[in-house]
């Protein structure tokens, strides 16, 4: 067996294999991710072993089966007269060229290529092996895995075959403890599963077979079941898929715009594999998470995979020699080389057939005639931008108590809408009308005092004018009355101030939306500086949606919205398949993501029917002609 036939056969061989486990888990309708990683986990090792398996295996005939040849109708055949040829010289061969060696030259192709492919996977594991002895030690290992820090590293990362490790960026210590839990969730569930040691067996396998299609289908399959196993590790931890979500996406922005994510280190980082909305997506949508991987399971596997391998390895095609060639029935009449020959197809005439014929009797080829298909018109196709959004509220408030005071009463239902102004709950009124009772009383007692002094004063003046008294005692009088007015403003203002605290008891919507669920219950005390506060009002009509877009694009977006032009913008639901609603574009954020190379953008729809609500992903097409 040649190398060509060698390689050709474990190529076959192996993408059967493949092909047929790929049915067979889409058959069964495996949906564990932890499952289907196992499963192609041994189509890989049984690809790998297919020559082992083939040499050692006794060989088992297939049959091929082959079809009746049919009796072919020889075609009507002419020999007219024709004069003698005339014979021709023949030539010597002075220079005889040495054939060309296919054979070698592909296997040279071959020896190139897996080369260079071996050598590119030889230089990521340096890379990496550099970039984990560049990383610091945190000191906090977790499950006895060893968590280091590097600047280099955009995204979560572990890196490592034999002891992997796992590389946080620079900046997680500004992490809360949910974000960080889910982080070391997902890379924990890599290196148990051994996914780097797997992830490496499989490029070394796309690298021997990369004339195969399969094998480059495999590692991506290898790479992306193992990313969704990780996904269900880390929201069975977090509990709450919302913010595994935002998680995900905020790394998957980060290693868009970060340079290290252009090199080609071999590593497991973690916002690796396909586009970001459909990871994102079924994060959201998933129902159910990852069992791992049972005894049951991996005795399925072996049960259904090792026969395959058998058969796969051990099949042997009869030979095209055993097969017995039915003759083939020929009509035509040999007649010496010196006659001419035409040929008269069926239904074509003789004198057809001789028109066709050039001098000498040889046969011309029927003449196409090419018609070129008219030119269509150019027209100006439209440019659309593209890109992941969020939907936001158009304003969010948190209604918050603005003095203490026990919660009396609620008087929204959760969940409906709310007028600006609309009595939202109630707080113990009494200590505030008690604060405004004294207020008033203490009002009421300088005003007579006040009108005591200006009495005294105006008997002062005319004793003075008498020269009864010193004019000092009438000075002092005045003085003691103006000190009284000033004392009954100030009691005016506490009056004031005591009203606004008694009115602040009852506690009004500040704008028109909709409330959602109550955050503290009637009975409980609340003060104004509480975080949380009462409820939330958001206005859904309208609403927005916050996007970004390439900095590529920023100029061309720039452009319209100072032209003054109105930019349509649609958003689309998560399959991209239906539109949601359209609105426009309002604003350009002031700077550009340094980390992502994009700029947020923000559009308003007018959701009249409540399509859009806060929170949701959504596709948006932002479009510019």
């Amino acid at each position: 067996m040649t190398t060509i036939q060698f390689l050709a056969e474990w190529a076959l061989r192996s993408s059967i294999l493949i092909l047929t486990g790929a049915l067979l888990l889409w058959a069964l309708r495996v949906k564990d991710p932890s499952v289907r990683l196992a499963a192609w986990t041994a189509m890989l090792c049984g690809s790998l072993a297919m020559p082992l398996f083939t040499a050692m295996a006794p060989r088992m005939p297939v049959p091929m089966i082959r079809t009746a040849p049919q009796p072919v109708e020889a075609p009507v055949v002419n020999y007219p007269a024709a004069p003698a040829p005339i014979r021709e010289v023949p030539r010597r061969e002075t220079n005889v060229s040495k054939p060309f060696d296919w054979a070698r030259a592909a296997v040279a192709i071959y020896i190139l290529i897996a080369g260079a492919l071996l050598l590119r996977l030889c230089a990521g594991l340096a890379m990496s092996l550099r970039l984990l002895r560049g990383s610091r030690a945190t000191g906090q290992p977790t499950e006895g895995i060893e968590i280091r820090e590097s600047d280099h590293v955009a995204t979560p990362v572990t890196l490592g075959i034999a002891r992997p490790a796992i590389v946080l960026p620079g900046d997680w210590r500004r992490w809360d403890s949910a974000k960080l839990d889910a982080v070391l969730a997902h890379e924990r569930s890599h290196i148990g599963r051994r996914d780097p040691a797997v992830q490496l067996l499989s490029a070394i396998h796309r690298a021997l077979l990369w004339h195969s299609p399969l094998s480059w289908f495999l590692h991506r399959r290898i790479v992306r079941v193992a990313e969704e196993a990780s996904d269900d590790a880390a929201v069975a931890v977090t509990r709450d898929r919302a913010l595994y979500a935002e998680v995900l996406l905020d790394f998957m922005r980060r290693s868009g715009g970060a340079r290290v994510r252009r090199a080609s280190w071999q590593g497991v980082p973690m916002a690796r594999y396909g586009r970001a909305d459909e990871r994102i997506q079924r994060v959201l949508d998933g129902t159910a998470l990852s069992r791992g991987v049972t005894r049951w399971s991996v005795a399925a596997i072996l049960a259904l995979g090792s026969p395959l391998a058998y058969l796969v390895a051990a099949a042997q095609p009869q030979s095209a020699a055993q097969a017995q060639a039915a003759p083939v029935p020929a009509t035509a009449r040999k007649l010496p080389a010196s006659d001419a020959l035409t040929v008269k197809p069926s239904g074509q005439s003789s004198v057809e057939a001789s028109a066709a014929a050039l001098p000498g009797g040889r046969l011309m080829a029927p003449q196409v005639v090419a018609q070129s298909a008219p030119a269509a018109k150019p027209e100006s196709a439209p440019v659309t931008l593209r890109g992941l959004g969020n939907v936001a509220a158009f304003y969010t408030v948190t209604v918050k108590p603005r003095v203490d005071g026990q919660l009396m009463s609620v008087s929204f239902t959760e969940g409906s809408l709310v007028q600006a102004g609309q009595l939202l709950a109630s707080i113990d009124p009494q200590p505030y009308q008690i604060q405004l009772d004294q207020a008033e009383a203490q009002i009421t007692r300088d005003q007579a005092l006040l009108q005591n002094a200006l009495t005294d004063l105006a008997r002062y003046v005319s004793l003075q004018k008498q020269n009864a008294i010193p004019e000092s005692q009438v000075d002092a009088q005045r003085v003691a009355a103006a000190q009284l007015a000033g004392s009954i403003k100030a009691e005016h203002a506490n009056v004031e101030n005591a009203k606004l605290q008694l009115s602040y008891a009852q506690i009004r919507a500040p704008i028109t939306g909709v409330a959602g669920l109550r955050l503290v219950d009637p009975g409980n005390i609340v003060h104004a500086a509480d975080p949380t506060g009462i409820v939330i009002i958001t206005q859904l009509e309208p609403i927005a949606v916050l996007f970004a877009i390439p900095e590529d694009s920023v100029p061309q977006v720039r452009a319209r919205l100072s032209e003054g032009a109105s930019t349509p913008v649609e958003a689309w639901n998560r399959d991209d398949t239906v539109k949601i609603a359209t609105g426009h574009l309002t604003a350009i954020d002031n700077q550009i993501d340094q980390e992502t190379g994009t700029v947020k953008l923000k559009a308003v729809f007018d959701n009249k029917d409540g399509a859009l609500f806060p929170g949701a992903f959504v596709n948006v097409r932002l479009l510019m002609k």
